[in-house]
């Protein structure tokens, strides 16, 4: 688990700094996000059939909805990772790139020295607390070098499906896993309501999104979690039983296996970075 975690904000998405012992299972985002290492174990990241083994000359680049897992040193070693949470509309417009493109053709993400260096000074003003216009300046001015550099390398493509071109029957259950993300699921009553049989909407879901139905349900429930843990004063115990979970204690462990920190820790950044 991460014994510390910083938030900024601003148009772009997110930015978080964290102190990150324990690995994260395979999970994936709706925001697009750039993972840099700044020192201690840094560990293997497995991004779509991509492996990355971060450090001072490789970032890793994750694209919308794309599963991902990190394992660290087994040693129990701690990390030090800055973490860029990006949202892609705001990508799409500031670069000029087509709607719907992944934002990065390669998980891999080659950087020179300077980029380096420029993640850790701006790890250490967040860390302390200094997050004003500057900071938001420079985050923004990294994003854009971040992507120079993966671009350099290997130019981006069409290489997935955009929403409107996705199977009508994955739409449905997309539609359906979002209206009812505070609900508890079942996965034989989701493909019954699309005209398939569990087998074949599994393999129909994953040939489609790249995802098990299951990994982009929970990528749903993430990002509800993180917004009710940011906006609202509901206790922890109620935060869980609003997502379908029937302990508190069930909830904590899913939010850290995914989030590398637990609940209570995120919201208490979440409201400092208010």
């Amino acid at each position: 688990m991460a014994t510390s975690i910083r938030l900024f904000r601003g148009a772009f998405g997110h930015v978080s700094v964290l102190n990150v012992a324990s690995d994260f299972v395979t999970h994936a985002h709706a925001e697009a996000h750039i993972i840099l290492w700044l020192d201690g174990a840094a560990g293997e990241m497995t991004i779509g059939q991509e492996k990355v083994r971060l450090g001072p000359g490789v970032a890793a680049g994750i694209n919308s909805f794309q599963p991902h897992s990190h394992a660290l040193s087994a040693d129990g070693r701690v990390g030090r990772f800055l973490a860029f949470y990006i949202d892609p509309e705001w990508f799409y417009r500031r670069r000029g790139v087509v709607r719907g493109q992944p934002i990065f053709a390669s998980a891999s993400i080659p950087i020179d020295i300077w980029l380096h260096r420029a993640a850790v000074l701006l790890y250490e003003e967040l860390d302390v607390g200094e997050a004003g216009e500057l900071a938001l300046y420079e985050i923004e001015r990294l994003i854009d070098s971040l992507a120079d550099a993966a671009d350099s390398v290997r130019p981006r493509h069409a290489g997935t499906l955009r929403g409107d071109e996705l199977d009508f029957r994955v739409r449905k259950a997309i539609d359906l896993m979002k209206a009812n993300v505070c609900e508890r699921i079942c996965f034989d009553e989701v493909a019954k309501a699309v005209g398939l049989s569990r087998p074949h909407f599994f393999a129909l879901f994953k040939e489609q999104t790249s995802l098990t139905p299951n990994v982009y349900w929970n990528a749903l429930r993430m990002q509800e979690a993180l917004r009710q843990l940011q906006w609202s004063r509901e206790p922890l115990t109620s935060v869980a039983w609003n997502l379908g979970f029937t302990t508190q204690g069930n909830f904590t462990r899913f939010f850290r296996d995914h989030a590398g920190v637990p609940p209570t820790l995120y919201r208490e950044a979440a409201r400092t970075a208010a």
